[in-house]
C-alpha cells in the first residue's frame, strides 16, 4: 500500500459518482450477500443451504453494511436531489473546463476489507471446477443469485444475462474501488484531491486529469460490460 491510500487501520477507497460504476456495490448487496442469508421459516423436513464453515455469513453482512455506511451523502441521492447536500462539490479537468464526475475520498476499515477478500476468496473457489464438496450449495446460490439479478434489471426482456461470474466481478471491481493498494493513478488522484471542501470545485491538471481518464475509465469498463454502453459513460463522465 503506499502512504497516499492508507491511515492506520483504514484504507483510503476512491468512489467515483458514476452511477454505472456504483452499481457494483448494489449488486454486491443485492442478490449477492442478501441471497447467502439463512432460510427463513423452513419446514421440519427442509434444509437451509450447507455453507462452508469457513465462510461467517453473519460477519459479511456486518462488514458490507459498515462499508455501505460509509458513503458520503452525495453518492446515495438521486440527481434531482443533490441541491445543498452535504459533502458534494464540483470537480473539473484543466485541459477541458468540463465539470467532471467526482471522486470522493472515503475512508474504510482494514478489517471489514479482509471480511469481504474472504468473502471473495470462497466464491472463486465455489466457481472452480475442483471446487470443494462443501462449497457445492455456494456455487448454486451464485447461479440462483444471477438468475435473480437478470430478472430485477432486465424485465420484461433481458438486455443482458447474469452468469455466476459476473457476480464475482462485480464484487472484484468493488474492492477495487474499496481497496485500491499500489495503483498509481489512484494514488495520484487522491493526492491531488486530498479532502475537498463541501461547494468547492477541485481542478485537475496534467497527470493528475490524465489518471482521472485512465482510472475511471478501468472501472467503467469493468461495471459497464456493453461495450457500446461503456464507451457512452466514459464520454458523459
Amino acid at each position: 500500500m503506499s502512504d497516499t491510500s492508507t491511515a492506520g487501520d483504514t484504507v483510503l477507497a476512491l468512489l467515483p459518482d458514476i452511477p454505472e460504476v456504483l452499481a457494483v456495490l448494489d449488486t454486491v448487496d443485492d442478490p449477492l450477500i442478501a441471497w447467502l442469508q439463512p432460510v427463513a421459516d423452513l419446514g421440519p423436513d427442509e434444509e437451509d443451504w450447507q455453507l462452508p464453515d469457513t465462510l461467517d455469513v453473519a460477519l459479511v453482512t456486518a462488514a458490507w453494511d459498515r462499508i455501505l455506511g460509509l458513503r458520503p451523502e452525495p453518492l446515495t441521492r438521486r440527481d434531482d436531489e443533490r441541491e445543498g447536500v452535504p459533502d458534494a462539490y464540483t470537480l473539473e479537468t484543466a485541459a477541458t473546463g468540463y465539470q467532471r464526475a467526482s471522486l470522493y475520498p472515503v475512508p474504510v476499515p482494514r478489517a471489514d476489507l479482509a471480511v469481504m477478500a474472504g468473502l471473495l476468496e470462497h466464491l472463486r473457489r465455489a466457481l472452480a471446477r475442483d471446487r470443494p464438496a462443501d462449497h457445492s450449495d455456494l456455487a448454486q446460490i451464485l447461479r440462483d443469485a444471477a438468475d435473480r439479478l437478470t430478472e430485477k434489471r432486465g424485465y420484461p426482456a433481458p438486455r443482458h444475462r447474469y452468469e455466476a461470474e459476473d457476480l464475482v466481478a462485480d464484487l472484484e471491481t468493488a474492492l477495487e474501488m474499496l481497496d485500491p493498494g499500489q495503483d498509481p493513478d489512484a494514488a495520484l488522484l487522491l493526492e491531488a484531491i486530498g479532502t475537498p471542501a463541501e461547494g468547492s470545485t477541485v481542478t485537475l491538471s496534467g497527470a493528475a486529469a490524465q489518471a482521472y481518464d485512465r482510472w475511471t475509465g478501468r472501472l467503467i469498463t469493468k461495471a459497464v460490460r456493453n461495450p457500446t454502453e461503456a464507451a457512452l459513460t466514459r464520454w458523459a463522465n
